[in-house]
């Protein structure tokens, strides 16, 4: 298999363990994996080759995950089959250039001598929270979302946001992504700071979250106030497009 060949299918596993990740499957465990491959992946310089490996990662997962736009404009919106894949695949293909840049720009800031362990969780949170916002936003498929199966992860959210869990899920890829990477010339230290930083921070903010889940459960027994806020729109996709109910 050539060197590209073998770079293009690593990002594709990357694409596959990242649909795992969210529902239907529900892995969250793969999201903390599953960016090693891509990572492994990219070469040595060159935003080009860097951007290709991403888009190739960030496609499949856009494809696998958001598959059922097509079932939804056809249904609802009433298009054609052709337009309603149509529609899908745009949708991928522009969630798919975030991938491409993050993967590029970290190749870049890897020949420039920037560790990946520090450039990948800064450039695709960034990055992430652009998605989530240019252009009206499309916050669907942020990468802490796999984790709602993992409540003790997930109360850091009251702090840093998702981005504060997404940033870490892609730390602790970039981490082993470094221990195990072929031709890697890392240092005992470093390998040791790194393994440090990942799990100090995981074991931080899995006690920070035992203690949120028990600070809300003792208010809970106590019979304190606890405020809520819900908002649901909690229209039927049946008449959602429908020009009659708009108003």
């Amino acid at each position: 298999m050539s060197d590209l060949k073998k770079s293009l299918s690593l990002a594709a596993l990357s694409g596959i363990l990242l649909i795992a990740s969210f529902p239907k499957f529900g892995v969250g465990t793969c999201a903390w994996i599953a960016l090693v491959p891509l990572l492994i992946a990219l070469p040595e310089k060159g935003f080009p080759a860097g951007f290709g490996r991403g888009f190739t990662t960030g496609f499949q997962f856009s494809v696998g995950l958001l598959y059922w736009i097509t079932f939804v404009v056809v249904k609802y919106g009433y298009f054609p089959l052709y337009l309603g894949i149509a529609a899908m695949l745009a949708v991928s293909l522009y969630l798919a250039l975030y991938w491409g840049i993050f993967a590029g720009a970290v190749t870049m800031a890897a020949a420039r001598g920037i560790p990946r362990f520090v450039a990948a969780p800064l450039l695709f949170t960034c990055l992430e929270y652009a998605k989530s916002h240019l252009l009206t936003g499309f916050p669907w498929e942020n990468l802490a979302y796999s984790q709602y199966l993992a409540p003790s992860l997930i109360q850091i959210a009251d702090v840093t946001g998702t981005y504060g869990i997404t940033f870490l899920i892609v730390l602790t890829n970039a981490a082993l992504a470094d221990l195990i990477r072929p031709g890697q010339k890392m240092t005992r230290y470093r390998a040791a700071a790194e393994v440090s930083v990942v799990a100090g921070l995981l074991l931080a903010t899995h006690l920070y979250g035992v203690y949120r889940i028990g600070e809300v459960r003792s208010m809970m027994e106590s019979g304190r106030m606890l405020p809520v806020t819900l908002t649901q729109g909690n229209i039927d996709q049946s008449i959602k497009w429908n020009p009659l109910y708009q108003r």
